[in-house]
């Protein structure tokens, strides 16, 4: 049975509470020992819970900051938790102002606070979550979707679209000429935009998705209109270069709604912050692999002849050389073409420096490949400067000729373990046709923090459903 709304919001008022009042206690008796305050700042300390209760009142109530709390994916809960502390620190740093509270409440403590009230919060919201799907197990607790797209343009979306563990897709409708047509919760479904809901009948339809960059404007405004007869959130897709692209926001410009793009990314995440990070990743990943990194050494050292490691040379930033670390999927004498390859396989070599079904690649290797494990060893290199984890392909001589004139710009930027052309086109774009060029350079002149983070994303996708050769 599905809970009213109100009782919803009140369940999460009152787990917001129970967070910020445990956070606080737990803070003041890291900054104090205690959990009580004397004196003068007793007095503190009541200010400070009734602005804190009454700021939780406010974000649920009035601002609904938990609205679409079951939709959020993970990465999006921590992003909500941390505008909720952000909200919470400036209301008692007000009330200090406001109020001219002395003595000031601790800085010390207030920093425990927010650290102390994110991860409890973080936690609890993913337990709850967890809780309610495990309590209510014949529920649909997510939102249940329709998608309508233009013809052709369902496997696009079917590819890209990310639902998560708290979206549900009822059905897909293909958009024609004024008319939708398709299947929604196993019905088959064909009628005017404008008759849409009588056609879903009693199916429930939280939000409709839209996707039809050439309809005319009249039906997209019909399929509004009929999802808001329906009750039903409506999210009409624009046809976009890349929403992943650095500072994309909607935007007002000469009076005309716009996607307003900022460029590349900021120079200090390029320059540090991303070296940075590439140092803590890389050291984590080195010792937490490290046992099951011998035990594959092994494995393929008995399955052929030969080093478990293989090291390439190639080409890094500006042009300097470097040895590439992987686990070696080949057989020891791989680098004897001629021996393995026939003629037409050998063109195909010469061209695209990869080849399909490679003779060469051990039983072993093929696993390796497939999930990409073979790359594991480049963390090495990451850490040693030589790379970074996302960056354009490290490639060697004799392909920087595929380049042209655009060559220096590609070595401009560091390469990396994984980039734009591997989740974007993995196994599909090539020298021959230019596409591998063009995502390639994509990716150099576009780099930023909000890339990055996409690109490690789907990567793991890619990892985890074998994509790779």
């Amino acid at each position: 049975m599905k809970l009213p709304r109100f009782a919803r919001r009140l369940l999460l008022w009152a787990l917001d509470v129970a967070c910020v009042m445990a956070s606080l206690y737990i803070s003041l008796t890291m900054r104090f020992g205690q959990i009580g305050l004397s004196g003068a700042e007793s007095r503190v300390g009541d200010y400070i819970v009734l602005t804190l209760l009454l700021l939780v009142t406010f974000l649920n109530f009035a601002v609904h900051r938990n609205r679409g709390f079951m939709k959020r994916t993970g990465s999006q809960e921590f992003g909500v938790v941390l505008s909720y502390n952000v909200w919470l620190l400036v209301g008692i740093a007000v009330l200090v102002v406001a109020l001219h509270v002395q003595p000031s409440p601790s800085r010390l403590m207030l920093l425990y606070f927010v650290i102390v009230n994110v991860i409890i919060m973080s936690v609890m919201r993913a337990i709850a979550k967890t809780a309610a799907r495990a309590l209510l197990a014949g529920e649909r607790l997510g939102a249940s979707i329709v998608m309508v797209v233009e013809q052709g343009q369902r496997e696009r979306i079917e590819r890209v679209f990310d639902t998560g563990a708290t979206y549900s897709i009822a059905g897909w409708l293909e958009l024609a000429d004024g008319r939708v047509s398709g299947t929604v919760a196993d019905k088959d479904v064909t009628s005017e935009i404008e008759a849409l809901p009588e056609a879903l009948g009693d199916t429930r339809v939280d939000d409709v998705f839209v996707f039809a960059p050439t309809a005319p404007e009249q039906e997209t405004s019909a399929l509004l209109d009929a999802a808001e007869r329906m009750g039903s959130n409506c999210h009409v897709a624009l046809a976009l270069p890349d929403p992943s692209l650095q500072g994309a926001c909607l935007d007002l410009f000469g009076g005309f709604p716009t996607v307003s793009y900022s460029g590349r990314g900021s120079r200090f995440y390029l320059v540090f912050l991303k070296r940075l990070i590439d140092i803590v990743v890389s050291l984590l990943v080195i010792v937490v692999a490290f046992i099951p990194g011998v035990i594959l050494a092994i494995v393929i050292a008995l399955q052929s002849k030969g080093a478990p490691f293989y090291s390439q040379e190639r080409l890094g930033l500006g042009g300097k050389h470097f040895k590439l670390l992987k686990f070696r999927s080949m057989v020891a004498d791989a680098n004897d073409v001629e021996k393995y390859f026939t003629p037409e396989q050998l063109r195909e070599w010469q061209t695209e420096r990869k080849l399909d079904n490679d003779p060469r690649v051990t039983g072993i290797g093929r696993f390796l490949r497939k999930t990409s494990l073979d790359e594991f060893p480049q963390f090495i290199n990451v850490f040693k400067g030589d790379m970074s984890i996302v960056g354009p392909r490290p490639i060697v001589d004799e392909e920087i000729s595929h380049y042209g004139d655009r060559a220096s710009e590609f070595l401009s930027c560091k390469p990396g373990i994984t980039g734009w052309w591997q989740v974007e086109a993995r196994n599909d774009a090539d020298y021959a046709s230019g596409r591998r060029q063009a995502l390639e350079l994509y990716y150099v002149r576009h780099a930023s923090a909000t890339l990055d983070w996409n690109i490690f994303k789907r990567t793991f996708g890619a990892v985890f459903h074998g994509t790779g050769k």
